[in-house]
């Protein structure tokens, strides 16, 4: 098979699972209940370090985009969705320009608790600058503009640790299985660039 419509199948797939694991979406008990964790991240992550930062943020549209398509979103505009994207992709870029710098488990680590520490100040910006305020206005989302940022600082910026570190432990043990695949993959992808 043609190397890059095998690797295009490869991103279509992840990008399908991607969205497929974002249906699963759950609450985590200390946050407020519109903060929901999901796997979606995970086949990004994989596909980032395989192929770069640029494919995993190419699963984290797919992704966000069929969500939208599927399940619509809050007045009809994609919110949710654009943070969505938003976290996912820095999360996933992060992590692998980090493995990329140092393809081994430390360099995945290292851009993993990263990758968890610039999404969650990504997200802190996002919601205080764009995010709420939009909630806001259009939605008539019920908080004063004085409660948003002790709401960001107590529920925003820690749940974004939380969720990374949650990611990161999944992603880490999957790495540990596949590590040998992703390696051999990158290695054909790199020697195909060359030639």
């Amino acid at each position: 098979m043609d190397r890059r419509l095998s690797r295009l199948s490869l991103l279509a797939a992840m990008g399908a699972l991607s969205f497929i694991l974002m249906l699963f979406e759950v609450p985590l008990p200390p946050f407020p209940p519109f903060l929901k964790v999901d796997a979606g991240d995970l086949p990004a992550l994989l596909t980032a370090l395989l192929y770069g930062p640029g494919a995993g943020i190419g699963i984290e549209g797919i992704k966000n985009v069929l969500h939208y398509l599927i399940r619509g979103g809050e007045a009809g505009l994609p919110i949710g969705q654009a943070a969505n994207f938003l976290a996912g992709s820095v999360y996933v870029s992060v992590a692998a320009w980090a493995y990329g710098r140092r393809s081994d488990a430390a360099g995945l680590a290292v851009g993993l608790a990263l990758g968890s520490l610039l999404t969650a100040v990504a997200m802190a910006a996002a919601n205080y600058f764009f995010l709420f305020p939009l909630y806001i206005a259009v939605l008539h989302y019920p908080i004063a503009r004085e409660d948003i940022l002790p709401l960001i600082l107590t529920a925003i910026f820690p749940f974004n640790l939380v969720k990374g570190g949650l990611i990161g432990i999944v992603a880490f043990a999957l790495y540990s299985r596949l590590h040998g695949w992703i390696r051999e993959r990158r290695a054909t992808e790199v020697s195909a660039e060359r030639r």
